[in-house]
């Protein structure tokens, strides 16, 4: 039987076939690197920082602004939501100023990173208290070998200026309610009071609690253990390693070198999750300078959201808006403003104030009281809302705060200064022209009679049964019930809501939660805070005419900053000098330094 030839023939070509049809196997691909989002904390965090312009600052190449809180924890939210994979270094190696409500802020937003299974790492150089709880919050620790650690527990610093001020020829008569009144101590007394000092001790004990807690848990210690590095303050690298403070020690070779060799590879690709993003734009000069000096116009809110309105600084009377206060002119238009912009649904008045003036914090709580009628509104404190601060939250809404706000300070007082002596000694003398010899009661040549001061008692006690009712009535208790509790007491955030002062313990979260939930608003509805920072030329002119811009850098300003009550007496002061008539009662906390 005779078979197509065309078979063999067709077997003979598929042999021939050329082999580079044959499937090719792809070239080894480098494994990928390991990805490890980097948070570089440095400078101090204010809740609304200002635009500033300082000019010796800028002259002599320092003095950085605070950064923004909120800004830096939102990108620290959205870690949370990265691969389980990639870690997380908390880069710690510089000074980083953090406050007790802040800090708690920040517990729970790395809280939430941990939790959706990313692991965390902090870094240490030298640090001091906050740079350790920052590290406690984290799966494990670095510390350069030679570091140290100031394991410090917290402290209230005042400075007292009687002597000072005898030294000057300036003495002053005080009206006050409340023997806890220590706003006004340093100025009449030339060291702290046996019954305040113990009150203080108390406050810091239970602040210390929470940075006790804090590290104890985060690094698997006891309290005791804990407090005994307090009270030894001072830990070199390999005490604390050996007392269970930190993991391990690493050369002083930086974050990323300090965790390439922790994790024992070097194909670390690192992300600086806080750097500013670049931008890509012509340098054109004229622009630049008109971004720079054109007055800033408030955008619109063109979508429902939630208002977050920072109520910061010393609360004065006035109309204009002045850096580091809260005027009530300005503060009062602000708040109408959100109260009548349709677009905000909610709002969550976020209080970081001493307190000041009294018929301002009353100006400011009556405007608050016309908000609260319209939309819901919820008080969340900051770092101190005492005193006047605590006055504007008295209108019957929630109020939450964290274990490290300092708040209270129920109580009011008057002050004058008496230059008389200081006038003598520097040759100048006073002469009035009066009907009346009262005339002379403003008069800062003298202090006041015993008919004037009782005339002032009278005053100041009336504005402090005024503020005591305010605070029964907001908080649902008697005046009998307020009264154990005021006379210028203050109190932790958390020993605040154990005496029905606060209703809470929480952060901005949880106020913006029950805002959301009180006006029936979705998770993802738009937050804003307010108000917007002013623009560079506004905050130029305010730092060139203010007293702050002619202290230079150095040991002057760091002098000053540590004496706590001067900047309160430089406002008596300057009250008293420009004679506005009836001197002005006070609802301000103490000023201290908590370290």
């Amino acid at each position: 039987m005779n078979r197509p030839l065309f078979i063999p023939l067709a077997a003979v070509l598929v042999l021939a076939s050329p082999r580079a049809q044959d499937p090719v196997e792809p070239a080894p691909t480098a494994p990928a690197k390991l990805k490890v989002d980097r948070v570089d904390l440095e400078g101090s965090y204010a809740d609304l920082p200002e635009q500033g312009f300082d000019l010796t600052a800028l002259l002599a190449g320092g003095g950085k602004p605070p950064k923004d809180f909120y800004a830096m924890r939102a990108k620290l939210e959205e870690l949370a939501k990265g691969r389980a994979d990639s870690p997380v270094l908390l880069d710690l190696a510089q000074p980083v100023d953090l406050n007790g409500a802040q800090l708690a802020e920040l517990a729970r937003t790395i809280a939430k990173i941990r939790a959706s299974g990313r692991r965390t790492y902090a870094y240490l150089e030298n640090g001091g208290p906050v740079h350790l709880q920052l590290a406690a919050m984290c799966d494990e620790v670095l510390m350069a070998e030679m570091g140290v650690l100031d394991v410090a527990a917290p402290s209230l610093s005042v400075s007292f200026l009687k002597d000072l001020f005898d030294l000057l020829g300036v003495r002053f008569d005080v009206v006050r309610c409340g023997d806890f009144k220590g706003a006004v101590e340093p100025y009449v007394l030339p060291r702290m009071s046996d019954h305040l000092r113990e009150h203080y001790l108390q406050m810091v004990a239970r602040m210390n609690r929470e940075l006790v807690e804090r590290v104890a848990t985060g690094r698997n210690l006891t309290a005791d253990k804990v407090r005994a590095l307090q009270a030894q303050r001072v830990v070199l690298a390999h005490e604390a390693k050996a007392a269970g403070l930190v993991d391990r020690l690493v050369p002083w070779v930086g974050a990323n070198a300090a965790l390439q060799a922790a994790l024992g590879r070097d194909d670390v690709e690192f992300h600086a999750v806080l750097a500013p993003a670049k931008k890509r734009q012509s340098f054109n000069p004229m622009a630049i300078l008109a971004e720079l000096f054109a007055p800033k116009k408030d955008k619109e809110i063109e979508e429902p959201s939630i208002a977050v309105v920072h109520l910061n600084g010393g609360i004065v009377d006035g109309k204009e808006a002045q850096p580091g206060s809260m005027v009530s002119g300005a503060t009062v238009k602000l708040i109408r403003q959100v109260a009548d912009d349709a677009n905000i649904k909610a709002v969550v008045l976020r209080v970081n104030s001493p307190g000041g003036s009294a018929t301002a914090s009353e100006a400011i709580r009556v405007a608050l009281t016309d908000l609260a009628a319209k939309k819901p509104v919820v008080f969340s404190m900051g770092r101190v809302a005492g005193s006047g601060g605590y006055w504007i939250t008295c209108i019957g809404r929630p109020i939450l705060a964290e274990v490290g706000t300092i708040t209270g300070s129920i109580g009011v007082f008057g002050l004058k200064p008496d230059l008389g002596a200081l006038f003598r000694r520097v040759g100048m003398h006073e002469e009035m022209v009066a009907l009346d010899p009262s005339a002379a009661m403003t008069s800062p040549s003298r202090g006041w009679t015993e008919a004037e001061q009782a005339r002032m008692q009278q005053m100041v006690d009336g504005v402090y049964e005024r503020f005591l009712a305010l605070v029964a009535k907001s908080r649902g208790l008697t005046v009998d019930a307020v009264l154990p509790l005021a006379g210028g007491r203050v109190y932790s955030g958390d020993h605040a809501v154990e005496l029905r002062l606060v209703d809470k313990v929480g952060g901005l979260d949880e106020a913006l939660a029950m805002v959301r939930k009180e006006a029936g608003l979705a998770d993802d509805v738009a937050v804003t805070h307010l108000p917007r920072p002013r623009s560079f030329m506004d905050a130029m002119v305010e730092q060139l005419v203010s007293a702050r811009s002619l202290v230079p850098e150095g040991p002057a300003r760091v002098l000053l900053a540590r004496l706590g009550p001067v900047p309160a007496a430089m406002t008596v002061l300057q009250d008293v000098l420009a004679g506005g008539g009836v001197p002005r009662v006070w609802a301000l906390t103490p000023d201290v330094t908590l370290r």
